[in-house]
């Protein structure tokens, strides 16, 4: 019994060191990883909307947007729009000018799979920006859809969907909070 009880107080420790060691890394690798996202999303901004030169963050009622700003004067707004789709969650950016125009859009992180929903983000050879994507610039924000403005991709009706449908929520969304 005393052997069985060594190994058990032999794997605890174990186990603590693994976890003492991943929580470091993590902590270690946090703010990098931030610093990353951070880089990323003025990169987008700048990609969706290029007649502004600056961005301000701001939200309203848990909506996170940025008023893309040319001087001092706002031309347009930058939505950070989250959608579920097949495999997961798909997190993007959306630019739409003062009427709600589409400017760009750009996926900054998603869990679809490869080959299928991975396609909302490819680039087709001899192209600089993705095919699936550049199907929004200059369509309405507030009555987007598949179907109607928006060709699916093959065999991924739900991401292509779960892309069109919560840029057109939340867009609709912060532009009717803005409105009042």
């Amino acid at each position: 019994m005393s052997q069985l009880i060594k190994f058990g107080l032999i794997l605890g420790v174990i186990c603590l060191a693994a976890t003492l060691v991943l929580a470091v890394a993590y902590e270690v690798t946090k703010p990098k990883i931030e610093e990353q996202r951070k880089m990323e999303e003025q990169n987008a901004l700048k990609s969706i909307m290029p007649s502004a030169d600056s961005f301000s963050e701001k939200a309203m009622d848990g909506i996170e947007y940025f008023e893309a700003l040319k001087g001092k004067v706002i031309v347009g707004y930058c939505v950070k729009v989250a959608g579920s789709g097949y495999s997961g969650y798909i997190r993007m950016i959306a630019g739409v000018d003062l009427n709600g125009a589409i400017q760009g859009v750009a996926i900054l992180e998603h869990s679809e799979t490869p080959g299928l929903g991975a396609k909302i983000n490819e680039i087709r050879p001899g192209e600089s920006e993705p095919w699936f994507l550049k199907q929004f610039k200059g369509k309405s924000a507030r009555t987007i859809a598949v179907k109607k403005d928006i060709d699916a991709i093959t065999g991924a009706t739900i991401s292509s969907k779960a892309v069109t449908d919560a840029i057109h929520k939340t867009v609709d969304d912060l532009l009717s909070k803005l409105k009042k």
